[in-house]
């Protein structure tokens, strides 16, 4: 019986029937912030081994500049800033799971700028893919300058709280989990 069991739920797994994970609060909030790092840089959709370089690059420096600004060497008049290929490598393994093939440079300078909008995402539903894979959905969500929701409340709790947040899109991703981590394979955005 138990292998009758066991038969069945691989069969079922392989036929596309995934099995929804139910995620604790501190789960939760861990993916919420993981998949929020790629809405607030920006990160375009691509499919499981497609992700171009210039992707990486982009989201690399994007992240470093949110995340973290004092690690970055600012130029004299404050305008611009720089990072290394060393701080973009550790982005693109830790989110990724791989570095950008060639650097085209040792260090790469851009404007000291980020975004007005503050953007974050949140989790909606993870389902277990099998080896080691899951299928997360979410939602981006945005708001305009100077908004300071709780990332990790709900749409009821930011209506009650007077922050203005807007639906911003929606994603699907693959990600795959290697030990407490997980790394982005695949994400698809659908913009409101």
């Amino acid at each position: 019986m138990k292998t009758l069991v066991t038969f069945l739920m691989a069969a079922a797994m392989s036929a596309g029937f995934a099995e929804t994970v139910k995620l604790d609060l501190a789960q939760k909030k861990k993916l919420d912030t993981f998949f929020s790092n790629f809405s607030e840089s920006a990160v375009e959709s691509f499919k499981q081994g497609a992700l171009a370089d210039g992707a990486m690059l982009k989201f690399a420096l994007s992240h470093l500049l949110i995340n973290t600004p004092k690690s970055l060497r600012k130029s004299a008049d404050g305008n611009s800033v720089t990072a290394t290929s060393a701080q973009v490598d550790t982005a693109t393994t830790r989110y990724f799971g791989k570095k950008i093939a060639s650097h085209q440079q040792a260090t790469y300078t851009f404007p000291n700028s980020s975004g007005e909008a503050f953007v974050f995402s949140q989790i909606d539903s993870l389902d277990d893919a099998g080896h080691s894979t899951f299928k997360a959905t979410g939602t981006i969500y945005t708001t305009g300058s100077g908004g300071t929701p709780d990332v990790h409340a709900t749409p009821a709790a930011w209506k009650k709280a007077g922050e203005d947040v807007a639906v911003a899109g929606k994603f699907t991703a693959l990600v795959r989990k290697e030990s407490d981590r997980y790394v982005l394979l695949e994400y698809t955005v659908a913009k409101s």
